[in-house]
């Protein structure tokens, strides 16, 4: 068995290949590393999601922040609050108009629910249905926003690309169906629910991205 040669300060240099605890990064990185910065990322997107119309910009943001930190960019908070400033320019129609027409889609179940309405099975399903192909234009929205993009262009491609890659639309409502799960089992992980979101949009939008060459 050979012995390593020794580097120029005198350690063998197998020792000198490995990081030390400083040079290990703690938070982001690691085997554990996606995971703790999907939480991160959906605790920043739920306090900037606080004001309801601000949502939009937050995820576009959040999703943002997930690339940088797969890419290996900075992705510190200040970096997502930056993202989330750019975002919010020319964001209010959008930011305004997509709340407004999810709770109207959520008050028309709520009115089914009480019954007496014609054919209401099939109306519910078709709400539900409308309420998730929001849902996923908004998601596919916020991973197609770049800076200086207008957001109109950006939701008009959204609305394209989901009914183009409808097997990643498929993954998405499956992503929204098991949050809507975990949040109904335990209430407060509400807060860790965009950055989850955030995470399978991004690799949704990869997988699309790759399969098209």
């Amino acid at each position: 068995m050979s012995t390593p040669l020794p580097d120029d300060d005198g350690r063998p240099a197998d020792d000198a290949a490995q990081p030390g605890p400083a040079d290990k990064p703690l938070l982001g990185g690691g085997r554990f590393g996606l995971f703790s910065e999907a939480l991160l990322v959906g605790l920043g997107v739920s306090v900037l999601s606080l004001p309801i119309i601000t949502a939009v910009p937050a995820l576009a943001a959040g999703v943002s922040h997930v690339r940088r930190h797969l890419d290996g960019r900075p992705d510190t908070v200040a970096a997502l609050w930056e993202d989330f400033r750019a975002a919010c320019r020319g964001v209010w129609l959008v930011s305004i108009g997509m709340p407004v027409l999810l709770l109207v889609l959520l008050f028309n179940l709520q009115l089914i629910g009480q019954g007496g309405m014609p054919a209401g099975a099939g109306v519910r399903i078709a709400t539900v249905f409308l309420v998730a192909i929001l849902l996923v234009i908004v998601l596919r929205a916020a991973a197609g926003w770049s800076p200086g993009a207008r957001w109109t262009t950006i939701v008009q491609s959204a609305a394209k690309r989901a009914g183009d890659d409808l097997t990643g639309t498929f993954l998405l409502v499956v992503a929204l169906g098991l949050c809507a799960v975990m949040v109904w089992m335990l209430a407060p992980l509400v807060v860790i629910v965009p950055g989850l979101l955030s995470l399978a949009v991004v690799a949704v939008e990869h997988r699309a991205t790759v399969r098209q060459g």
